[in-house]
């Protein structure tokens, strides 16, 4: 292990305070708040509760999800909610409200959507929006409660929003989770409750509740962080077909985002993903303007241990007017063994366009175990598009 490498890990706890310039994300993008080069902790960050409100006549909900999905278990899962001041709500409920007056349609998951992998005792919120479509004011006064399934730490009650969610408008309710000890697919269920505690959900009689499901994965921690060791990684971008050996026709240098339009690679925190999350820290990878040209990135050496699995997501940021923009990439993890570039193989690969939804990673690495790897990260622009900011989020080799 490098003397570099070893001073990096030894301060993966450190506070980051140093901000860095965005003059090459969207116009108008937020200052991130994080700096290149500096140490990063892959942990995952639970995200402080947003409780936020906007008008939402503009707004069509989607499908609700159906009463009858039963929660799976094949672990142990939390099933006692944290005290609350509150009472607890039973495990079923019927609505007894009147129907014109409390009633709501899911939306969209906002984060962890469904099926997200996430490690035993890792802390998360989740972030629904939903829409007041009934004729009542959801006042301070109402909450969102937990109906049944796996609790998974969280309270059996908690204050919906901190102002009124007037008729017709969207909000977005959160709550802080823990995903359960044992490994396995866990699912809870949620509805509302109006000030006079009387429950509620979606769906035409009002009856249904929307949820949250995730994957617990069995493992011991964070292996190889592709966004700790960005900058130990080599840099470059050039035009198909990709030259893994000299790594295109131009190097790049990390965290140099240069001129407006030009590559650069970068890791960077509070950027607006397509899925409408703001992100923790992920590593932001904007290849060169125009078809077929690309950014490729090869990382250190890694060993390969049995049980090593590839986790992470992937996506594009969102434009500053909160459009999805034109971006269209291809992602593709490559490896080498030994350095041989003879052994050059595709690992997986990903088409993404500015869709609203955020792709999920989880490889097994069984394969290549007792191998000395190097990994490569490409992204391929498909169009001329200028919004091609893809990024790499939370990618890391978890055992």
């Amino acid at each position: 292990m490098s003397r570099k490498t070893a001073e990096k890990l030894a301060y993966v706890g450190v506070i980051l305070s140093l901000f860095i310039s965005a003059c090459n994300m969207p116009r108008g993008t937020s200052t991130p708040m994080g700096s290149t080069g500096v140490v990063y902790t892959a942990a995952a960050q639970t995200v402080s509760a947003q409780l936020t409100k906007a008008a939402g006549g503009d707004l069509e909900p989607i499908d609700t999800p159906s009463p009858d999905q039963t929660a799976i278990s094949t672990g142990t899962p939390f099933s006692t909610p944290r005290p609350e001041s509150t009472t607890p709500v039973s495990g079923t409920t019927t609505p007894t409200t009147e129907a014109a007056c409390d009633r709501m349609s899911f939306i969209k998951d906002v984060n962890y959507p469904d099926g997200t992998d996430l490690l035993p005792g890792e802390d998360f919120t989740k972030t629904w929006q939903i829409k007041n479509t009934g004729t009542c004011t959801w006042t301070p006064g109402y909450s969102l409660v937990f109906d049944r399934g796996d609790a998974m730490g969280g309270p059996a009650s908690k204050r919906l929003a901190e102002e009124d969610v007037e008729p017709g408008e969207t909000v977005d309710i959160s709550v802080d989770l823990q995903a359960p000890e044992g490994t396995g697919t866990y699912q809870g269920f949620w509805k509302l409750r109006n000030a006079s505690g009387q429950v509620f959900g979606t769906g035409e009689d009002s009856s249904k509740a929307f949820w949250v499901k995730i994957e617990v994965v069995k493992g011991s921690g964070v292996m190889f962080d592709f966004n700790l060791f960005a900058d130990d990684a080599a840099w470059g971008s050039g035009t198909l077909p990709i030259d893994y050996e000299s790594l295109g026709d131009s190097m790049l240098v990390y965290g140099n985002t240069g001129d407006p339009g030009d590559p650069f690679v970068d890791v960077k925190t509070e950027q607006k993903l397509e899925d409408g999350r703001i992100s923790g820290y992920l590593l932001v990878t904007y290849p060169p303007v125009g078809e077929d040209r690309y950014i490729i990135g090869r990382y250190p050496d890694y060993n390969v241990n049995p049980g090593d699995a590839l986790f992470g997501r992937v996506g594009l940021i969102k434009n500053p007017d909160d459009t999805c923009g034109s971006g269209d990439v291809t992602y593709k993890i490559s490896y080498t063994i030994n350095g041989d570039l003879a052994t050059v193989e595709e690992l997986w690969k990903w088409n993404e366009i500015c869709d609203g939804e955020t792709k999920s990673i989880r490889l097994d690495l069984e394969d290549l175990e007792g191998n000395n790897v190097q990994f490569y990260l490409i992204v391929i622009a498909n169009t001329g598009s200028e919004d091609n900011y893809a990024v790499w989020d939370s990618l890391a080799i978890k055992r």
